[in-house]
């Protein structure tokens, strides 16, 4: 047996090539067969489309060159031009998700229609769409929401042996994990014990370990973390790490508000999140640092760009599975409650036709958060910390993460805690909200924050939240992240997070990169005060020297930066990650507000409240989806 993929409306758009095409029409204008090019701006940049024609019909189409985002732009990529050469026509539906990139797609196929004397207005026919009857399925799991955490949770359920039917409201798998920096923490012996440590990292440890313990579970930790580290100074180890300690980072770094159960379950199961990923064929880059934000080095990064290396894992584990089923540009829209148990979902295809899915083991909620969702972080989130969440602020979410399923679960009685968390990554795109421009490693040791002064004002070493609120107090609300050859040692070969050069980068003026060769023609390049900027590097290079603590509080000085030529892109804070959502328990359990177990309902990801606390730490997202994914989807799958 073969996988089901059923794309919502799929079966409509060939039913209205067969009777939807006025091939009349067409024929009085004869074009010039032949294959024709067009440039088109698609989400990030240029996009070329190339296409071919008879005298009469439009007989292929393909992309040959983009910039769009990787794992996102190329499932329009691949089914605009099927939709195209089904319909005969460029008035098709987009890609649910992805309509920048189908439009650009359409235009381009449009522009080389009229090189070629077509009869533009016989090949705009829009497709008539035949009613589809309403449907019911049956599972023994249902998913809602294809992105890190639904995904995760599909593959351990099908793995399990029961029938998997995942529900994704866009037309791409992967959500806000496929767009993510792709960085992933982890307490990890084999590459930590002798990996050359960053300065500065056991004074992190010594802090932590001096704090009063706020609770009986507080003491417990700070005291297993001590002994931990006193038994690593007594051996030749070279980098502390535990899951002990990677949990009261957390833990400390979220304000001691998230659930320790349940921050202990996180971190105690990142080391064979990491592993399950190298049994699924990712490849991970030889490399160990401090993501951004991540406040210690045990951040690793996949090979592939963004977040595609985690989501292609998963979706090359599910291929031809018989026993799983997903249904795209499908919506989730309520709970279906019998005797108290969850054991269904009522969802809606695009075309508007309603699909009664009915499980018989569980349901799982993977449904994201709503940093991207206006109102909703407005009316939750907005108040004396972040006082203008509104239509201003860019987000790094994608357009289908909502928050649907959280308010899914608050109708059938769940507890929302902590809803009022939100946090913003400071390194975003000030024109779209986008990281995938960023310079890959983003490792903090290898860069400084420059304002429009030309000073820097913060440490860059810090968590996300203190950064983006000093982010937003400079001129202008931005900073300029820079670097210099020290670190950008061959802007041929370094890359960005998804996977372009630097080179490239400053070739087409993408993400607001700029270089100068001098200290001088690169304070001109970015418009800073020559002499400040000077003053500023200087400053930095001392600390680096003495491995001492500046006057921002970092500790983190790895890197002097001393040569030319020297590289720099534009950062603001973006609406990123809600911490926010439903009570679950280590179990992924969906709780009532009595803490009583809703039976049958899951939940797992972003959806979730008790895991980050009011600062999530750079890198641990996608262990959250990875770690509570797999609980998931193996205890629904066993009915548990």
């Amino acid at each position: 047996m073969t996988k089901k993929i059923v794309g919502g409306g799929l079966a409509l758009f060939l039913l209205a090539a067969v009777f939807g095409c006025n091939s009349s029409a067409r024929t009085k204008t004869p074009m010039r067969a032949g294959t024709y090019t067009a440039t088109e701006t698609g989400m990030h940049g240029t996009l070329t489309v190339e296409v071919s024609v008879s005298a009469s019909e439009i007989t292929g189409v393909r992309v040959t060159d983009n910039v769009e985002t990787p794992g996102v732009g190329a499932w329009a990529i691949e089914f605009i031009p099927q939709r195209i050469i089904a319909q005969q026509s460029v008035n098709v539906d987009v890609v649910t998700g992805v309509s920048l990139t189908s439009k650009a797609i359409m235009r381009g196929v449009e522009h080389c229609l009229s090189q070629a004397g077509a009869n533009i207005e016989a090949f705009n026919k829009a497709s008539q769409k035949t009613r589809v009857s309403d449907e019911t399925r049956l599972a023994d799991v249902v998913i809602v929401g294809g992105g890190g955490a639904g995904l995760a949770a599909a593959v351990s359920a099908v793995n399990a042996g029961v029938s998997v039917i995942l529900i994704e409201k866009t037309g791409f798998l992967g959500g806000n994990s496929i767009v993510s920096g792709g960085i992933y923490n982890a307490a990890n012996p084999e590459m930590q014990d002798h990996w050359p440590a960053l300065p500065g990292y056991e004074k992190l440890v010594t802090d932590a370990l001096a704090e009063r313990p706020v609770s009986e579970e507080h003491r417990v930790l700070i005291e297993r973390v001590r002994s931990e580290f006193d038994a690593f100074k007594r051996t030749d180890k070279t980098l502390f790490d535990s899951p002990s300690w990677h949990a009261l980072q957390t833990w400390n770094g979220g304000d001691k508000i998230a659930e320790l159960k349940i921050v202990q379950t996180l971190t105690g199961n990142a080391l064979s999140g990491y592993q399950w990923y190298k049994s699924m064929g990712t490849e991970w880059k030889n490399l160990l640092i401090q993501g951004t934000g991540a406040m210690y080095q045990r951040t690793y990064w996949a090979a592939l760009p963004n977040g595609t290396g985690f989501i292609k894992a998963f979706r090359d584990t599910l291929t031809g599975k018989g026993n799983y089923t997903q249904l795209m540009e499908t919506s989730g829209k309520s709970l279906i409650v019998e005797g108290g148990r969850v054991v269904g979902v009522n969802a809606e295809a695009k075309d508007g036709h309603k699909i009664t899915i009915r499980a018989n083991k569980g349901v799982i909620l993977a449904t994201g958060g709503f940093a991207g969702n206006i109102d909703l972080r407005q009316q939750y989130c907005e108040g004396e910390k972040w006082p203008d969440l509104g239509p201003t602020l860019k987000t790094t979410n994608m357009p289908g993460v909502t928050g649907d399923g959280i308010f899914m679960a608050q109708t059938i009685g769940a507890q929302l805690v902590n809803m009022q968390h939100i946090q913003l990554l400071q390194v975003c795109n000030p024109q779209n909200g986008t990281v995938g421009g960023n310079s890959y490693p983003n490792d903090v040791a290898g860069y400084t924050f420059i304002n429009k002064n030309g000073q820097r004002f913060v440490r860059e070493d810090g968590r996300r939240d203190e950064i983006s609120t000093a982010i937003i107090s400079q001129p202008d609300g931005m900073t300029w992240l820079v670097q210099s050859a020290d670190t950008i040692t061959d802007p041929d070969t370094n890359t960005t997070l998804d996977g372009r050069s630097i080179t490239y980068m400053l070739d087409n003026k993408l993400h607001g990169w700029v270089k100068g060769d001098t200290l001088e023609e690169f304070a001109r390049m970015i418009g800073v005060p020559a002499d400040n900027l000077k003053r500023s590097i200087d400053a930095f290079n001392i600390h680096v020297d003495s491995q001492s603590p500046d006057e921002f509080g970092r500790v983190l000085f790895s890197y002097k930066h001393t040569r030319g030529p020297w590289y720099a892109f534009p950062c603001k804070p973006a609406a990123h990650h809600t911490m926010g959502g439903v009570r679950i328990d280590e179990n992924t359990h969906a709780l009532r507000t009595d803490g009583s177990v809703i039976p049958g309902l899951y939940c797992a990801g972003e959806i979730t409240g008790v895991v980050h606390g009011a600062n999530r730490l750079g890198g641990n997202a996608i262990v959250d989806f990875t770690v509570f994914g797999r609980i998931a989807g193996t205890n629904a799958a066993a009915g548990k």
